[in-house]
């Protein structure tokens, strides 16, 4: 996928959250619509070496919410302006951010954590390794990342009943993520099913 077409999807991706934001974040606003992910934010956030964490993709704010309430202080990141918004009303961030994940406005090293729940799912497949080097980049030494994924082969365009337009979804094999993570510099990368159909995490390190 040429720069164009990368561009375009990034740009779809946050009109149709923007558009459908009311929607969705009825759908997915508590955990208790996702079994087993309070476990993984719990596994998260014993593993972190400190207390800043950056929630790539925070969409509703629900697992900023609940980071925070662990003792987190947290920046949420996200495409969409009305999610942020959305999670801003709904808990203490320390700060939110509209951002592309692909080129990250932070410096190097300012995050003890990095969790980025279906969030890498919605970039081109090519432009995962580019993801993850920029997580790497603004993680400190010792700083966890938890990436959440499904499994599969096929990337494209997926309709949605609850959203305006069809998202772009990027389904990878574990093995080929824990590999572009090892790429990207990062340690210790493990993988984690969900309790959830064929989502799953991958737990790493940078050292």
């Amino acid at each position: 996928m040429n720069d164009e077409s990368l561009r375009a999807v990034v740009s779809s991706t946050r009109r149709t959250y923007d558009e459908s934001a009311e929607a969705y974040v009825r759908t997915t606003d508590t955990l208790d619509k996702f079994p087993g992910l309070d476990r993984e934010l719990d596994r998260f956030f014993a593993a972190l070496p400190g207390d800043s964490v950056l929630d790539l993709g925070c969409g509703s704010g629900r697992d900023s919410d609940y980071l925070i309430r662990r003792g987190a202080t947290v920046v949420a990141g996200d495409l969409s302006e009305v999610m942020l918004r959305t999670t801003r009303d709904r808990c203490a961030v320390a700060g939110v951010l509209q951002l592309d994940l692909l080129a990250m406005p932070f410096a190097d090293g300012v995050f003890d954590g990095v969790w980025a729940c279906a969030s890498v799912l919605h970039v081109p497949r090519t432009a995962h390794l580019a993801a993850f080097v920029e997580i790497h980049r603004v993680l400190a030494k010792g700083g966890v990342a938890a990436i959440s994924l499904k499994e599969g082969g096929e990337e494209g365009w997926v309709e949605d009943p609850r959203m305006s337009s069809p998202r772009w979804f990027s389904p990878r094999r574990p093995e080929a993520v824990v590999g572009e993570l090892g790429v990207a510099g990062f340690t210790s990368a493990r993988v984690f099913p969900s309790g959830r159909g064929t989502w799953f995490v991958v737990e790493a390190k940078k050292t």
